[in-house]
């Protein structure tokens, strides 16, 4: 039970950082504080330490053990809210995959996608992260 609300509350902390664009164009008074936002995240290296937190937490969400589910892990309960969590983690800290030895042509792909679905990222890791809390006793599929 403790494992799932802080999990879900990890999702809903990606959710409003990456989600600033699009709450900011709904909302111009919430402007000021993601700004700040913006401000905090771009001090040293709090965008890596944020990317490998959620890497790693995406990692071990999929991979622990669920004592609850009788069968396997749940899709909804454990696939699909490690997988936005680990994809948050990517879009946080887009270089990460300036690790791999791929050709440039990919990477500056890999940087426009990023760039342009950063938001929708940011709102289905949060949907995703409600959802954790409001679905935590459901095995789905």
């Amino acid at each position: 039970m403790f494992g799932v609300v802080l999990f879900a509350l990890i999702l809903l902390f990606y959710g409003v950082i990456l989600s600033g664009e699009i709450v900011v164009k709904a909302f111009p008074q919430t402007k000021s504080f993601y700004k700040s936002v913006e401000e905090t995240m771009d001090k040293g290296a709090t965008r890596l330490f944020l990317s490998l937190g959620a890497i790693v937490v995406g990692i071990w969400n999929f991979f622990a053990p669920d004592f609850t589910a009788l069968y396997s892990p749940p899709v909804i309960g454990a696939l699909i809210p490690s997988l936005l969590i680990i994809v948050s983690g990517t879009v946080i800290y887009p270089n990460v995959i300036e690790i791999l030895n791929i050709p440039q042509e990919l990477k500056d792909k890999y940087y426009s996608y990023i760039e342009k679905y950063k938001g929708f990222s940011g709102i289905a890791t949060f949907f995703a992260g409600l959802l954790h809390l409001i679905l935590f006793r459901q095995i789905l599929f």
